[in-house]
């Protein structure tokens, strides 16, 4: 007999959402395959026993650590669980992050489960690496949701916490011109900035605090250049997943500056808030926040395949705001975003064609191209006259 999960799609997605993350960290605690948490637990070991957060330690992993100090106190708790229960948790806490982020956004009931299944095959790419990726993104959502309940106190500790764990979450400070309460957040900024810089040294020292923060910014610059290295046409790692590396890979210009992508990106980026008029439109708010999501990964040279869960949950935000009915444009690049992006990361394609489209950036690709359209709307389009049957729009 099938199970009612199985025949309802409003519940066969959230069951997949919490149970497939979950069995990836239990069968990578399985195989060993534990690199990036043996990283996360690290941060904290190395910060209390007053050890270079961002140098290597490679009896204890392979790679580094590019995470802030406050990460230690995140990770903490699960440095005093065995690895078998820790690893399936860490998972199923990033899966919940960004289940509760979705499902506050202004969507039907009814309609949860497209956001859900546009981004599930992204969420076990990063939980099958052990990624904080998924909260990354749903702080930045939780960031917006909160400028919108006007609770800036709490929209601004997300920005706060996403900038000083991964940098990423910063961009949520462009939800400032949504706000109805300018100062106070800009007041609240400043004061979770403190709190969070100065949170690590209780259980530290501060001057070693304050290095480590310096020592974040020295391994972030390193990584930066590491990542853009170009080898034969091909990236000399598997990040700079970006239309920067798209560009310096396939276009064959190497040498390119990440300033000639980022400066006029950021242009683009914001250019849509000089339509005041569009700041109260719901479908304008939710086409910036899907914006952003995209702009943070495509913008960035440290994006690797487990980092597109931030951009594909932008993808999925910027389909649910489509005018009805859906334009074949919209399919053609939602379908793209599915192939190139979301599902050439599992076993549907042989390694080698895996490891040319992260090699060659060309995963990034059809979210650029998402990108692109999401602004040309906010440029262009008038929210006011579209119609979606998925959006409470009240």
């Amino acid at each position: 007999m099938t199970f009612s999960v199985f025949k309802d799609k409003t519940k066969l997605f959230p069951f997949l959402w919490f149970f497939t993350p979950a069995l990836a960290g239990f069968l990578k605690w399985r195989l060993g395959e534990v690199n990036n948490y043996n990283i996360f637990m690290g941060v904290y070991h190395h910060l209390v026993e007053g050890l270079n957060l961002y140098s290597q330690y490679p009896d204890e992993y392979f790679d580094s650590n590019h995470y802030g100090p406050l990460f230690s106190l995140i990770i903490m708790p699960f440095t005093y669980i065995p690895n078998g229960i820790g690893i399936p948790l860490w998972n199923s806490l990033q899966a919940f992050a960004l289940y509760k982020a979705l499902t506050l956004l202004p969507v039907k009931p009814a309609y949860q489960w497209i956001l859900l299944a546009i981004c599930l095959v992204d969420l076990n790419t990063s939980s099958h690496s052990v990624q904080v990726n998924p909260t990354v993104v749903a702080f930045i959502i939780f960031s917006w949701y909160f400028v919108k309940k006007d609770q800036v106190i709490w929209a601004t500790l997300f920005i706060m916490l996403g900038a000083f764990v991964k940098l990423y979450g910063i961009v949520g400070l462009a939800f400032w011109v949504f706000s109805e309460s300018k100062i106070k957040y800009i007041a609240y900024c400043f004061l979770w900035a403190i709190v969070l810089f100065v949170l690590p040294m209780a259980i530290s020292s501060p001057s070693f605090i304050v290095q480590s923060y310096l020592d974040w910014y020295n391994s972030l610059v390193h990584k930066n250049l590491q990542n853009q290295e170009v080898v034969n046409g091909m990236g000399a790692s598997m990040q700079d997943v970006s239309l920067m590396g798209l560009v310096r890979r396939v276009g064959g210009f190497p040498q390119l500056s990440n300033l000639f992508f980022i400066i006029p990106g950021f242009i683009l980026q914001v250019m849509p808030l000089l339509r005041f008029k569009q700041y109260s439109n719901i479908l304008f708010q939710l086409r910036y926040l899907a914006s952003l999501s995209i702009f943070v990964v495509i913008f960035s040279s440290s994006s690797e395949s487990p980092t597109f869960i931030i951009a594909v949950a932008g993808v999925a935000i910027w389909f649910i705001t489509q005018d009805f009915p859906i334009q074949k444009w919209v399919w053609v690049l939602l379908i793209n975003v599915t192939v190139v992006t979301s599902l050439t990361a599992t076993d549907v394609f042989p390694d080698w064609l895996r490891m040319k489209i992260i090699l060659y950036s060309i995963k990034a690709f059809p979210c650029c191209l998402v990108w692109f359209a999401c602004i040309y709307q906010l440029l262009f389009n008038e929210t006011s006259e579209i119609k979606t049957s998925w959006i409470n729009q009240d």
